[in-house]
């Protein structure tokens, strides 16, 4: 399967990113990644759409300037 369309648990984007699955949660809860609900309890993450979308977010305490 082509990563852009892997659908992904909680547990598997955070093993992706190398962070908590409580984080991802956090995010998603957030609006800070996009999420597809397939049912009323199950969630999945579009790998590709994550990673765009936290390209697109500035990291906290990162001075850019």
């Amino acid at each position: 399967m082509e990563h852009g369309t892997e659908l992904l648990t909680a547990p598997e984007l955070a093993k992706r990113l190398r962070v908590s699955p409580d984080t991802v949660r956090a995010w998603a809860r957030r609006g800070s990644i996009p999420t597809l609900r397939l049912s009323p309890k199950v969630i999945r993450y579009n790998l590709d759409a994550v990673l765009k979308a936290l390209s697109a977010t500035p990291a906290k305490g990162v001075d850019r300037g």
